[in-house]
């Protein structure tokens, strides 16, 4: 080989030593980012593991902190390659991986040695307990450690044999020692967090006993005490002063930003802000705008602004009718609640928010996750908590006592001398089918007190329409003859009527149809077959 050969040889030996070293810090820099940016647990898991899948390239890369009241392994983050995203998983609700000495993991968390192997398929210690579409060859196993004390693994594994290298080792572990010292802080952190916030929960429910004691009026401007409501107005006091997701379903009108606005008021958030968007009233691109925000000169002539999430840092935000949200953008929503950071439209960047979410629907969304229509991941990321709404015919105690709170606030919102209800308009609004809930209600005396002569409302201030249902109508044989024929055509005809009433009076939802009904959805989908209704 000539000294020009041997030359070019050396220089791009050393160039490709460069590269590596500079991928390398880049990997360290981008890992230090994350770890300074939050102390949040999850967060950390998640975008570890997003970086080391990126940097290395693993078919599957996961993170198992060490549970030691369980004394094993439980998974906190995992992606593979055929993952858009990094899964999350709630550690508290883990059953163990692996015991501590059990398997590769085990063996590596009871020792805090690294373990790299080029077929893993030829080691005695070897459990493949992640049955998947790939099945481990490779491993490259590393503690995390504080001091000498091991918290958890990082475990990554591919199908082809010889996949890592000891330069990953060597990069990996540095990675690993900086984040087993955040997930120490981390888990400090969130022990003193519940700390402050149990302290702030009793502080809250002592001056709630007090202010109900003093009389202040309903809980979070909730009114009633229906047996039907005051099950959603314990379960809102039960779960206002907690970071749970919420979902709200009812029919529409019955008051679902209200018990929104509840949790919110009932929160150590109340000081924050509460931002609430109708995700049925914008098409696609202007709802991702709107939620997500978008950075100056993305179109001509559109200027940055930030989008409900950002506005929301801090606070709460409330996705009303969530079950209209397109497909694509329910899967940008995920990613949100996932990462906890938000990129607008344009954005090089994204931005951390800190948002607790409400979101409500008239929807059957179970319904729309069978048929495809609603993502089931954040299905069920929202409804950490559900919330159901009756509608307001099944809480007739309620509608007098509504009825005195809207004359209040409409009288004085249009500055009118506040009226009394009178026994015979009291009467008309108890017999009224309330087809469009509290919303129909309000309505209907704000009109009272706005036209209104005199100091009492009468029946006909409200402007009711009553609206007498289709009769079930049957033409009578000549004869008695066939009567059990007779009689099952009549069940026949009623039972499809009832059904189709139900069916409209909830708009098309079929779980509260059921529900008005008093029989199972099951049974109800069965009759809607049956006779026909879709």
């Amino acid at each position: 080989m000539s000294p020009r050969d041997e030359l070019a040889r050396a220089l791009a030996d050393l160039t490709a030593r460069y590269e590596e070293k500079v991928e390398e810090l880049s990997l360290i820099r981008q890992v230090g980012d994350v770890l300074g940016d939050t102390l949040d647990l999850p967060t950390v898991c998640v975008r570890v593991v997003d970086l080391v899948v990126e940097a290395v390239g693993p078919e599957h890369a996961s993170l198992m902190l060490v549970d030691e009241a369980a004394e094993g392994l439980v998974l906190a983050a995992a992606r593979s390659a055929f993952d858009d995203v990094t899964q999350l998983y709630e550690v508290a609700a883990e059953q163990p991986r692996f015991a501590l000495g059990e398997g590769i993991a085990g063996s590596v968390a009871a020792a805090g040695v690294p373990v790299r192997l080029e077929d893993a398929r030829s080691d005695p210690r070897f459990l493949n307990k992640e049955a998947g579409a790939v099945e481990p060859v490779s491993l490259l196993v590393l503690p995390l450690k504080v001091q000498e004390r091991v918290v958890g693994v990082m475990n990554l594994s591919d199908s082809v044999a010889g996949a890592f290298e000891a330069r990953h080792e060597r990069l990996l572990t540095i990675v690993a020692n900086v984040l087993g010292m955040t997930v120490e802080h981390a888990r400090l952190h969130d022990a003193l967090r519940r700390s402050r916030e149990l302290l702030a929960v009793e502080n809250r429910q002592l001056k709630q006993v007090i202010d109900r004691a003093a009389g202040d009026g309903p809980v979070g401007g909730l009114v009633g005490s229906s047996p039907a409501f005051r099950k959603v107005v314990a379960l809102v006091e039960r779960v206002a002063d907690t970071t749970a997701s919420v979902l709200i379903t009812g029919e529409s009108g019955t008051g679902k930003e209200v018990v929104a606005k509840a949790l919110h008021s009932l929160s150590d958030r109340r000081d924050a802000p509460f931002v609430a968007i109708n995700c049925a009233a914008l098409p696609e691109s202007l709802l991702e705008a709107e939620l997500f925000g978008i950075e100056r000169g993305v179109a001509t002539g559109v200027d940055a602004r930030p989008g409900t999430f950002e506005r929301a840092h801090g606070g709460t935000l409330f996705l009303d009718e969530i079950g209209d949200m397109h497909p694509s953008v329910q899967a940008k929503v995920l990613r949100v609640i996932q990462e906890r950071q938000v990129a607008r439209l344009g954005a090089q960047a994204p931005t951390p928010v800190d948002v607790r979410l409400l979101a409500a629907t008239h929807r059957d969304l179970i319904e729309e996750v069978e048929r495809g229509g609603f993502r089931q991941d954040l299905y069920y990321r929202l409804k950490v908590v559900q919330i159901d709404l009756p509608p307001l015919r099944h809480r007739r105690e309620d509608i007098v006592p509504l009825a005195r709170h809207f004359i209040d606030q409409l009288s004085t919102r249009h500055r009118r001398r506040t009226p009394r209800l009178s026994r015979a308009a009291a009467q008309a609004l108890l017999t009224h089918p309330w087809p469009g809930n509290i919303r129909e209600l309000e309505h209907a005396l704000e009109q009272a007190v706005i036209v209104a002569d005199g100091d009492e409302l009468a029946p006909e201030d409200l402007g009711l329409t009553l609206r007498s249902g289709e009769g079930v109508r049957l033409e009578l044989p000549a004869t008695v003859e066939g009567f059990h024929e007779i009689m099952e055509e009549v069940q026949a005809l009623a039972e499809r009527a009832l059904v189709e009433r139900a069916l409209a009076e909830c708009h098309g939802n079929r779980t509260h149809a059921a529900q008005s009904l008093g029989i199972a959805r099951r049974t109800l989908i069965y009759k809607m077959h049956h006779y026909g209704l879709g």
